[in-house]
Order: C-alpha cells, then structure tokens, then sequence
C-alpha cells in the first residue's frame, strides 16, 4: 500500500456560512492534535491531546509561500477570508501570530481564526489572536461540569480562565469578536447545554465577554460520538431568542444549499482528487459544497469522489438526512 500523502497547508477555498468563500490555513494539520475532545467533533476523536502550545508542526515560511501561491491561482479577489481552522487548534502553533503578520504584508483579505478558547488565558495567544480582523471563539458550556462532558479537555484547562481569558481578549484587540456555541443534546443524559438553566449561564458567561456577534450552532456533520443529537431548527431559533435580549447581533447557522459556481478550468484527476481530499481531511463535506467550495464541476467531482471510495481513501455516511464524505480509517 502507498503511503499517505502529506497534506496541504492551505486547503479550499470553501464555502462557509460565517466566511463567505473562506481560504483556509491549517497549521496544526493531522494527526488531529487538540486541546479538546469534544464529542460533536466532525473530525472524530483527538489523537494528541495537548495542555499548551508545542514545536511548530509547519513553517512560517511555508505557509507565507502555499497561500501566496493559492491566491495566485485563485484570485484574492474571490476570497473573502484567509481562515486559521482545520485539523487540529491553531493556538497550538506558537508562531501563529508571525504568520499572520506576514499575511498582512502579502494581502489584504481579512485574516479570521477560528479557536476552541482553551487557551485564552495566555498572554502569548492572546497577543497572536488580538492580530487577527475576526476571532470566532467557542464557548459551549457555561461551567466547568459541562465542559468536561462536551469538549473533554486536556488536564488543567479551566472553565473559569476561558471565561477571563475571553473577556480580556475583547478588551485588548482592534478587530471583531464572535462566541459561537454549539447546542445539542445527547440520547445519554438529555438536554445537555441546551436545558433552559444551562442557556441562562451561558448568557451570564457572554455578558462578562460582551462579543461583537453571538453565533447558535447544533451539530451538522456526523459527530465524533454516536450519542450525539442536534437540536431542531425551532429549538435553536428559541435559545437565540433568548440571546437576543442581551445582544444585538445574533446568528443562528443553517445549512444552506449551494449555487453554481464558474468553473475552475480543466484540471489534471490527480490534481482534481487531491483537491477533493484536502477538504474532506478538514472535515466531512458534501458534493454540492465540494463542488462549489473549489469551482470545480460536479461532474468532475463526483467522478473523483467515487475513485478515492473505491481506493478507500474516503467513505460516505449519512447525517441528519444529508450525505457527506469523510476519511476512511484506511487512510489515516
């Protein structure tokens, strides 16, 4: 068998409904290192759990070079964010602000990263954060009890230092910050954080943070744990009431079908699938979004699609009534 091939720093552009068309930069890329384990995680379980950030597993010079040649083939006029996201946490990178300084001088898309919080209460990441034009910070439980239960984390991170770490981030950069929280219920001990007292704390925990944006989700890819139950569209549109008496801007996420999108021009299969694959190993993704996240025709991407199954580089599962691929054990 083939080794596995090392994956891409820079992967999409894809679709999202916070980022528009979002350019995404992974600088903790697999095996999934976290300082979570949440158990709705569409990435499936941690395999290192960390307590702080670690050796560099990129370099800067790499990233700064991989994004410049992908806006070059892409167009940075069709990217409305560059995204520090993907397969593991990015606060784990030590040189995470270094490297969005250097985006800064290489383009002027807005630079977003998307954070579990875990780490907030440090100066350093903080200080790296502040850099950024948006930071989209989780925030699902509202107490130390809960978050042991929903994100499982690693020895010594504290519900109370995510909660002081935020609110001084808010205080100290310029740019936009956004509390997304994930409601969902588990067919093991019901409500979970979605249970009307759990909502009240959360909203005391987001009073002290004061964000620009909150941001209600419920888990729409295949979770990390079977037991795992999103909660209904009208349950959702409930609990962001309920934050709209505090806050201003409230977002609920909701799965929004794809248009068409110009295509990308005739590419090379292997370089069709690769591309395919560098989304999926990111996250579990649709064709529809596959498709119209790369520009590529759903033609072209089905036909790869249906290769890498037959290689076993990915599988098809089902979810909340949708289709979506994700990696095979085969290729991890």
């Amino acid at each position: 068998m083939k080794g596995r091939t090392k994956p891409s720093i820079v992967y999409g552009p894809v679709l999202s409904w916070r980022l528009g068309r979002s350019l995404g930069i992974d600088v903790v890329p697999p095996p999934k290192a976290c300082t979570f384990d949440c158990i709705y995680c569409q990435l499936g379980r941690t395999v290192s759990k960390l307590s702080g950030p670690v050796e560099p597993r990129v370099r800067r010079d790499s990233v700064l070079g991989e994004v410049e040649r992908t806006l070059d083939n892409v167009g940075p006029g069709s990217i409305d964010y560059i995204t520090f996201s993907g397969s593991g946490e990015p606060t784990l990178d030590p040189e995470l602000g270094s490297i969005i300084d250097g985006l800064k001088h290489q383009t002027d898309r807005p630079i977003a990263v998307l954070t579990n919080s875990s780490l907030v209460h440090r100066d350093d990441v903080r200080g790296s954060l502040a850099r950024a034009d948006l930071v989209v910070a989780k925030l699902d439980a509202p107490n130390q009890m809960l978050l042991e239960a929903i994100n499982r984390p690693a020895e010594g991170i504290l519900h109370e230092k995510i909660v002081e770490g935020l609110r001084m981030l808010k205080a100290e950069m310029s740019g936009r910050l956004a509390l997304q929280m994930m409601f969902l219920r588990s067919t093991r001990s019901g409500a979970m954080n979605a249970e009307r007292a759990m909502v009240d704390l959360l909203i005391r925990c987001a009073d002290k943070i004061m964000p620009d944006e909150i941001q209600v989700n419920t888990p729409t890819r295949p979770p990390s744990e079977k037991y795992v139950e999103a909660l209904e569209p009208p349950q959702l549109e409930a609990i962001a009431e309920r934050f709209k008496d505090s806050f201003e801007c409230v977002r609920v996420v909701s799965i929004r079908g794809v248009e068409g999108q110009p295509s990308a021009g005739i590419l090379p299969v292997e370089e069709v699938e690769e591309r395919c694959l560098s989304l999926i190993r990111r996250r579990p993704c649709g064709l529809e979004e596959i498709a119209a996240g790369l520009k590529l025709s759903r033609e072209a991407v089905a036909k790869s699609l249906k290769a890498l199954e037959r290689r076993r580089k990915i599988v098809l599962v089902k979810y909340g009534g949708r289709a979506y691929f994700k990696i095979s054990d085969d290729d991890g």
